[in-house]
């Protein structure tokens, strides 16, 4: 389901962040596809446009499992896969309305509804997810994702944090994080979150562009320029090759640019 960082190196959701110094977020937490998609670009609402973190949402099985409510659950997880938010929705429907506990279907339809425009249908998922299983550390990433989406800075902080103290190692969580402290301000803030990121999950691209685009902010080129050819490379390891060549474009910009002296 949708474990989404924040895409973009502090960056935004279908932007690319290493134009300016964004943000990169990996995307909603879902038991789904946080994966690679996230552009090193800048507006917070990458936050909310790739999941990642599939196993975070799988933390625990439902107490009671039906074989055919894990099968559309399935279905519905394979379908977002392709995108097909409709047809996930309508499976994630089913597997709720045979086992009405199943957490898993609602952060999964939640994430479906969210990727297409229903954000506030999707909090209402993530809500009933957390009423049957309130220390669900995907729950509160990926409606914090939403709630990024949404503009609520302080609602996704606090869903964040949550699923932080849940989960101490969740490196997406302190990708997201890091990308709503420095929108707020907090650089040296989002500048620990996003090493925190980088010590749990050393191949998060997002994480390096993130740092690096804080770093360039701080008036630290060079180390702007190594995150961000960090990410390169693991952008193009992971076969994402949009998001390499934006990386590569922010690295030879700053190259580019004359240091200004401090």
């Amino acid at each position: 389901m949708k474990s989404t960082m924040l895409t973009g190196l502090l960056t935004g959701l279908v932007v690319s962040c290493l134009t300016t110094a964004t943000s990169c977020q990996p995307g909603h937490a879902r038991n789904n596809s946080l994966v690679s998609r996230i552009p090193i670009d800048g507006s917070l609402r990458g936050l909310a446009s790739t999941r990642v973190d599939f196993p975070l949402r799988v933390a625990k099985e439902p107490e009671a499992i039906d074989p055919k409510a894990e099968e559309f659950y399935n279905q519905g997880e394979q379908k977002y896969g392709k995108k097909d938010y409709q047809g996930a929705i309508a499976d994630f429907d089913r597997a709720i309305e045979l086992n009405p506990n199943h957490w898993a279907a609602y952060i999964g339809r939640g994430n479906a509804r969210d990727d297409s425009g229903d954000s506030r249908g999707a909090i209402a998922d993530y809500d009933r997810a957390l009423k049957i299983d309130p220390n669900n550390a995907s729950a509160y990433y990926n409606r914090g994702v939403t709630q990024s989406r949404l503009g609520d800075n302080q609602a996704a902080l606090s869903d964040f944090n949550q699923a932080l103290k849940i989960n101490p190692n969740y490196a997406s969580a302190y990708n997201n994080r890091g990308i709503i402290r420095n929108s707020l301000g907090d650089k040296d803030g989002a500048l620990a979150d996003f090493e925190q990121a980088i010590k749990f999950n050393p191949n998060l691209p997002q994480a390096y562009g993130n740092r690096g685009n804080v770093r360039e902010r701080l008036g630290d080129k060079q180390g702007a320029i190594a995150d961000i050819q960090k990410a390169a490379e693991l952008f193009m390891q992971q076969g994402d090759k949009y998001n390499y060549v934006k990386a590569r474009m922010k690295v030879r910009e700053l190259e580019e640019t004359p240091s200004i002296p401090q």
